[in-house]
This record gives structure tokens, sequence and C-alpha cells, in this order.
């Protein structure tokens, strides 16, 4: 009990460290893995077409809550994937598989070059499409979405044109990388380099037919509130979920009695009035 305590206080207290960082800072030892937390969970590892290993855990919910719905979750530019297992146990238990894995060169991935100061890397889609398409074999009669937080919606926008999802979550959804570069740059002091091709990204955005929330915090300086209702209004089937907090704060802030529990809920509304 108490080693379970000691691992879920370091992760909060990763947590709350990982989400300001607005430059690429991968982990790789993991702070606990989710039989930690008492999710049951599969390891496997994944080959990307370019020949990385990209390590995966599949967790699934009870039989009795199962909502046939699984997310992937593609995390921010930090850490790696055991950060997020409070989130992951939230959605766990509210009855969604979720599927986490870690881009190459965090975690238990492949080591892979990376430059600190670049917002992100294209392979980091490839990663995740590998990922997505994994999922839908091998979760057959699932909805299957993404669930991405900052940088990985950067990187979900560039994997569903490679991978279709029936759905797309994003938090802290970057609009315009080189906006979202400038941003960086004025209130933080950093230089971010973006990648080649850069410059497709709103073509991308715009092409997205899946249904999307984005959710959006009213104190976030750096992917605004404006910026996903910009995005929402280039299709109809988009919706904006608000709250009062930072960036990447939506589970702390929509938190009533347990972690997260009013931003699973909204999840939950979005993901169960979907067709099929």
């Amino acid at each position: 009990m108490k080693r379970a305590l000691i691992k879920s206080t370091l992760l909060l207290l990763f947590l709350a460290l990982s989400f300001d960082c607005y430059a690429i800072k991968p982990a790789q030892e993991y702070v606990a893995t989710p039989d930690s937390l008492g999710m049951r969970y599969e390891q496997q590892v994944l080959s990307t077409p370019d020949g990385y290993g990209l390590n995966t855990w599949l967790i699934q919910p009870s039989p009795e809550k199962d909502k046939k719905t699984t997310l992937v979750l593609s995390y921010a530019d930090s850490g790696n994937m055991s950060y997020w297992l409070h989130h992951i146990k939230a959605l766990s238990e509210a009855g969604y598989t979720v599927v986490a894995f870690d881009y190459r060169g965090f975690g238990k991935s492949s080591e892979f070059e990376i430059d600190p100061l670049h917002l992100y890397y294209n392979e980091f889609a490839t990663d995740l499409a590998t990922v997505l398409r994994w999922t839908k074999q091998n979760a057959r009669g699932n909805r299957t979405g993404v669930l991405a937080f900052s940088m990985g919606t950067i990187v979900a926008t560039i994997a569903l044109q490679l991978e279709k999802a029936d759905f797309l979550i994003g938090e802290g959804f970057v609009h315009a990388p080189s906006a979202y570069v400038a941003r960086i740059k004025e209130i933080k002091g950093r230089d971010i380099a973006l990648p080649a091709g850069a410059d497709t990204y709103a073509s991308k955005l715009r092409k997205l037919k899946c249904p999307m929330l984005l959710v959006a915090g009213e104190q976030d300086k750096f992917t605004t509130v404006a910026d996903s209702e910009q995005i929402a209004r280039q299709r109809g089937n988009r919706e904006v979920l608000r709250h009062s907090g930072n960036h990447t704060e939506g589970f702390m802030t929509l938190t009533k009695k347990s972690f997260g529990d009013l931003y699973v809920k909204a999840l939950m509304h979005f993901t169960q009035k979907l067709k099929g």
C-alpha cells in the first residue's frame, strides 16, 4: 500500500512538471507500470515500417463496464507513457479500452536521436499510425479513436492522413505550428525548430473528416480557446469543451470527486453519441 502511494505521488509530481516543457524532453525510465495502479495490461512491441520498435500497453476495462470504444493515447512532448497512468486509469475505469505507446526515443521504444528544440518529428506520426493500425486489427468491434495532448495533436493530425480513426479528441490543440512556435518564443524565450512539411499542416487539419472534440483551457496562452473554436468552425462535426485551467490541465481542472471525473464524463457524452 505504501509503495503504491509513493508511486501515485511520484506520478502526480511528474505530471505537474512535465506539462510545462514546450520542447521535446523524453524520459527512458518508467515511474510506474499499469499494475502498480491496479490495472491489468498486455505489453507489445510493435514494428514501424521503417524498422523502429514501439513499446505498447493495452489496458482493457472490466467486461461489465466495456463501452466497446478504444482510445489510442498520443501524449505531449515529454516524459513517457507512464506519466499518463492516472489518465489511463480514469479512462479504463469508465469502460474505455486504452492503448498507450511510447514514440521512438521515448520510454522503452527504440532509440532515436532527438533535438529537444524541435517542436515535433514527422516520424512520431509514423509511430502513431503504426499503433492505430495494430489497434484496429486487434480490437475489432470497437470504435477506435485518438486521444491527443499538445504535441500529440500535431502528431495525430498527420497520422490520420495515413490511418483513419473513428474520432479524434485533442486537448491543447495546435492550430498552426508556426504560430505555436512564435508563442513559445514570446512567452518562454525559446527558439523552436519545425520539421519539413510543417507548412502543410493547416491543410491536413482541414482535411480531417472524423468527429472531433477539442478541449481548451481558458488560461492557456499557447493553444487558446480561440484556436480550438477556429478549428471547430472548419467542419460541422467538431465541438469545443472548455475548462478553466492552463495548457493540458483539463483532467486536473475537470475533477470533482475523483481525478478527471468530469473530463471523462464529457468524453463519454461525445463518444456515445457517435454512430457505429
